[in-house]
């Protein structure tokens, strides 16, 4: 599997506004893409990077630029701030961007401040191209994590109950201040999505203080590269038919029946990563019950996505035939 070397101090990044999982997506590539050039941590002048903008929009995404394009404008003097090792930074880390040749190039300012915030901490996580792009945001961030222990040669990683929520990006929504919902709406699911990407076996086990939640220790199993293959390849099955035997070997491909297709599911998983972010900010990602703000279940978000989404396509004008 192709890698990115990646900054400890790039896992973690926060910014003012909600970072979206393609711009930490491309804020990673670019601290890869540093690492490729050799760039020192310490530079007196801003640094033009020239990076392919198929790698920025990563495996299997959209072939034009329209998401990329707004990703970048987004991430334009943007603050961006982090922690390494209990010290905390800040910088501003694109200060300027041009796509060029054609739409297939990316040529991107990055201050001295920015350089040196993705490059002084001298430990880089190896980390799954396909990992960083294709995961979803919270399963993205906890693989990084799990990486950065690996690195560290940790045989599991265990961290605070506040610790984590600021390192998974959700410790400014009070409705994962409980655990529960932590649990079931960002733990599980990430263990769960990482699990069935392959690369790695995660067991997560609750760590308690009297009877309550204090931390969350990881415990994993790293799949050596042939087992990692295998899973790569079962993973290109679809997805009802995955770690499943097949009777026969002369049969088709093995996929479960469905009644029948689900315009909803089918509009949403046609959409890319950043298009579902922005419908999932369209809708609103939370509710308030009881005086209480919960999170929405992806579910529920894809389905008033799809209703606002028919309900702009009755509105439009149709053309008079002549």
């Amino acid at each position: 599997m192709e890698q990115i070397a990646v900054s400890s101090a790039a896992l973690a990044l926060r910014a003012e506004k909600p970072l979206t999982p393609a711009m930490i997506s491309a804020l990673w590539e670019i601290a890869a893409v540093l690492d490729e050039e050799r760039i020192p941590a310490n530079v007196p002048n801003a640094v033009w990077l020239m990076i392919p903008t198929a790698r920025l929009r990563g495996p299997d995404a959209r072939q034009d630029n329209v998401w990329l394009r707004k990703c970048l404008e987004r991430m334009t003097g943007l603050k961006l701030s982090g922690q390494h090792r209990g010290d905390e930074w800040g910088a501003v880390l694109v200060a300027e961007w041009h796509i060029i040749e054609g739409g297939s190039q990316a040529r991107i300012l990055i201050p001295p401040a920015g350089v040196h915030a993705l490059r002084s901490p001298g430990n880089f996580v190896k980390i799954e191209t396909t990992a960083a792009h294709r995961l979803p945001p919270h399963a993205r961030r906890l693989y990084a994590l799990l990486a950065d222990r690996k690195r560290q040669r940790e045989p599991y990683g265990q961290w605070s109950l506040d610790n984590l929520r600021g390192l998974l990006g959700v410790d400014d929504k009070r409705a994962y201040d409980r655990w529960n919902n932590l649990r079931q709406w960002v733990l599980s699911p990430a263990v769960e999505a990482i699990n069935d990407f392959g690369t790695v076996d995660v067991t997560m086990t609750p760590v308690k203080s009297g009877r309550s939640v204090a931390a969350v220790r990881f415990d994993w199993r790293w799949k050596d590269p042939h087992e990692a293959t295998e899973t790569a390849a079962e993973n290109e099955r679809h997805s009802t038919a995955r770690r499943k035997d097949q009777d026969a070997a002369d049969a088709p491909p093995m996929i479960e029946d469905t009644p029948q297709a689900d315009p909803l599911r089918a509009w949403w998983n046609s959409l890319t990563e950043t298009e579902r972010d922005a419908w999932k900010d369209r809708v609103g990602r939370t509710f308030e019950a009881g005086g209480k703000v919960f999170p929405r279940k992806e579910r529920d978000l894809a389905s008033a996505a799809y209703d606002l989404h028919i309900k702009g396509s009755q509105m439009r004008p149709m053309k008079r035939s002549q």
